[in-house]
């Protein structure tokens, strides 16, 4: 009798723990899957780890970002929306669910979420430049203007946020300060053409046509077909 008990109770600590791994190891495969790309794959799995597991909140967290990657914004607006229910602080899904509203549109939204992400995390500057983004389509220049200082306080080669606070500053008419932005992209990447069309841009507005004209050249010379187009009509 003995023996009879203890070799049910075996098989039921053995079937627990089976099934415990097993929700874990489909994540693991969909973590590997989704790293290369394959998203039916990747959803297979993930499928199957919730059915075992149906709260479990990694598991919704990258079937979310998966969502979004595939532009699928509502649904994974849902997916992240069930895991911050689960996990109130869960950076992934606050900053996946600010992501995906930004490509709706819904640019309150995105700076609710990532005020929750920067509470969570302060040292992140990613989230201080999206969050600008969504200030700055919301003509908050000012804001999106003192997120992106903070963005670069923190990556001080932070590309993305020299160019746009170039962008924002010069909208708020700081024309001196737009101008370095712009050429502190292009000491970074000499090669980034949307900066020689936003300085050149920026010193045609203020008079500065030789310059502008100078600049432009400089684009043409990277590829910039817009640049070619817009020589023959300022500058010949």
């Amino acid at each position: 009798m003995k023996n009879t008990l203890l070799s049910i109770l075996f098989s039921l600590v053995s079937s627990f723990t089976y099934s415990q791994n097993n929700y874990s190891e489909y994540y693991n495969s969909a973590l590997i899957n989704d790293s290369l790309k394959d998203f039916p794959a990747a959803m297979h799995d993930l499928d199957n780890s919730l059915q075992l597991k149906p709260e479990f909140d990694s598991a919704l967290c990258l079937l979310g970002l998966i969502k979004f990657k595939q532009g699928e914004y509502k649904e994974a607006v849902r997916l992240f929306d069930k895991v911050i229910k689960l996990s109130p602080n869960n950076f992934d899904a606050l900053y996946g669910r600010g992501s995906a509203k930004a490509q709706m549109k819904d640019y309150s939204g995105v700076i609710k979420d990532f005020n929750k992400c920067v509470l969570i995390n302060s040292n992140n500057p990613k989230v201080y430049y999206n969050r600008a983004l969504a200030k700055g389509y919301l003509e908050d220049y000012s804001a999106a203007i003192l997120d992106l200082n903070k963005a670069l306080v923190l990556d001080d080669k932070y590309i993305s946020a020299y160019y746009s606070r170039a962008f924002w500053e010069d909208l708020s008419g700081n024309y001196d300060e737009a101008i370095t932005d712009y050429k502190k992209v292009i000491q970074l990447d000499v090669n980034y053409r949307e900066a020689y069309m936003g300085m050149a841009t920026a010193m045609y507005q203020h008079g500065e046509k030789v310059a502008a004209c100078e600049v432009l050249k400089t684009a043409a010379e990277k590829g910039s077909i817009m640049a070619e187009e817009i020589i023959n009509k300022l500058c010949n």
